[in-house]
């Protein structure tokens, strides 16, 4: 009860509320289910609430904020070992029986046990503002409880709720076998961001039934899936959002090459539109240990998708031509923060890697107080033999790339440094070396700083860490 009772409250000793919007009690063991359910019932005014792996979270906590706090939009009850399904739907029908409806715009409930089909029906009908729904880990979700959060029956369509768009949809657009004509009825989403990873009961029908129903779809993460997770739903899917930016399939042993032909824009000249083409916005791809693609089909995505700066295909079969055009467009469109995952990828051979080395850097450097334990090579410290023997880690324009050759330079590196600093040559104390006090923008307020000897201090750069020693 000390958690409230040393908050400003405001009106009358029965009827005290605070003011609070926002509250993140994410690690706060010691707390007890009494006293967060007091809080919550005193802060009619949050909008915002993460309960991140509390375990005196419990069924009853998601009845008393959809009682007490309906203004939440954002909640995060990811990893909540005494809570269920069973919350989430009590969450939701309280908002029902009210004749009311949930803000919610995200939704986060990671690790979430015993999901089943009746709880995904009340979830869509109470939050159809969500644009953010994580249920990755959810070991019990199954196909039908995702069609059942897109489900459109006949009593929702008639009760007229102007916040639900439907759309009606054919068994052949679905996968299914058409037989009579027989149309369905699909609820229009606002979904941006969906992650089912890791949710092993899935597979690819899971993509079909979300056809359709997500327009606004632009991450969808669905990694750890294996084998399962098979061409056919997915291409179906991503056919109907033309917005996805970001795609995590790692582990998807079985998509093919048709898959890309599905994410590759048509070239400019084409007729069709590009913006309404699915992979016109892609930026992300992860198809680790996809091993039945083949590099022409990845060389095709990388050429028509312009806007591509992250792209993972560990332990495939892909060649050096593919890290070879990546880098090399990359470079061409000046894209910022490139990435390419290419570990455990037999066809990469040590001579490309050396070969773009000029434009390459191993690790992505930031400039920031929380990475001096790091050491990032940075051109800006005039260390000339260290950037003979590695690249400038901190040149946004150099494509960061992972590989098995590529991770030795920073050995190598390191290295020169503990030669140099066992040599004394490098006029650096062995106590500042090992503190990272021998970089000397690391320090934007010193006195070098001030003389204009080491690189300036970047302010944008200083959002990584949130910090900045001064």
């Amino acid at each position: 009860m000390e958690l409230t009772g040393n908050l400003g409250k405001i009106g009358t000793d029965n009827l005290s509320f605070t003011h609070l919007t926002a509250i993140n009690l994410q690690g706060c063991i010691s707390l007890t289910t009494r006293s967060i359910h007091h809080l919550l019932m005193c802060s009619p005014f949050l909008q915002t609430i993460c309960l991140k792996g509390l375990s005196v979270v419990t069924n009853t906590t998601c009845t008393i904020i959809s009682t007490y706090c309906p203004r939440v939009v954002s909640l995060n009850m990811d990893r909540c070992l005494n809570m269920d399904a069973d919350g989430i739907r009590g969450l939701a029908s309280t908002a029902l029986s009210r004749g009311e409806l949930l803000r919610l715009r995200e939704l986060r409930l990671s690790g979430l046990k015993n999901i089943d089909d009746s709880m995904m029906r009340v979830l869509s009908k109470a939050a159809p503002f969500l644009e953010v729904l994580d249920l990755c880990y959810a070991r019990q979700l199954h196909n039908s409880a995702i069609e059942a959060f897109v489900a459109c029956d006949s009593g929702d369509a008639a009760s007229g709720d102007r916040e639900t768009k439907t759309v009606l949809v054919s068994l052949r657009d679905l996968g299914r076998e058409p037989n009579d004509g027989t149309k369905l009825r699909r609820r229009l989403t606002r979904l941006r961001h969906l992650s089912l990873s890791y949710c092993i009961l899935l597979t690819d029908e899971t993509c079909s039934n979300l056809a359709h129903s997500v327009p606004d779809l632009e991450f969808l993460e669905m990694a750890g899936i294996g084998a399962d997770l098979g061409d056919d739903g997915l291409i179906r899917l991503l056919k109907t959002t033309p917005r996805i930016r970001r795609l995590d399939f790692e582990d998807a042993t079985e998509i093919t090459d048709d898959l890309l032909a599905a994410l590759t824009p048509p070239p400019p000249s084409d007729t069709s539109m590009p913006e309404t083409y699915p992979g016109h916005a892609l930026e992300h791809l992860i198809i680790s240990y996809a091993t039945r693609l083949t590099d022409g089909a990845l060389l095709t995505l990388i050429r028509g998708c312009i806007r591509l700066k992250h792209l993972a295909v560990d332990n495939t079969r892909i060649g050096s031509a593919v890290m070879n055009e990546f880098v090399q467009l990359c470079r061409q469109r000046k894209t910022v923060d490139a990435k390419a995952m290419m570990v455990d990828c037999r066809g990469v051979s040590d001579a490309v890697v050396k070969e773009l080395s000029p434009s390459t850097r191993p690790r992505m450097g930031w400039r920031a107080h929380g990475a001096r334990k790091l050491y990032y090579l940075d051109a800006r410290d005039g260390n000339e033999d260290e950037l003979k023997a590695g690249q400038d880690e901190c040149d946004e324009m150099r494509v960061v790339v992972k590989s098995f050759y590529s991770w030795q330079t920073v050995d190598v590196v390191r290295g020169v440094r503990e030669k140099r600093r066992k040599s004394g040559s490098s006029g650096v104390s062995n106590s500042d070396e090992r503190s990272g006090r021998g970089m000397r923008w690391w320090s934007p307020g010193s006195a070098r700083t001030r003389s204009g000897s080491s690189s300036p201090l970047n302010m944008a750069d200083s959002n990584n860490d949130g910090c900045i020693v001064v």
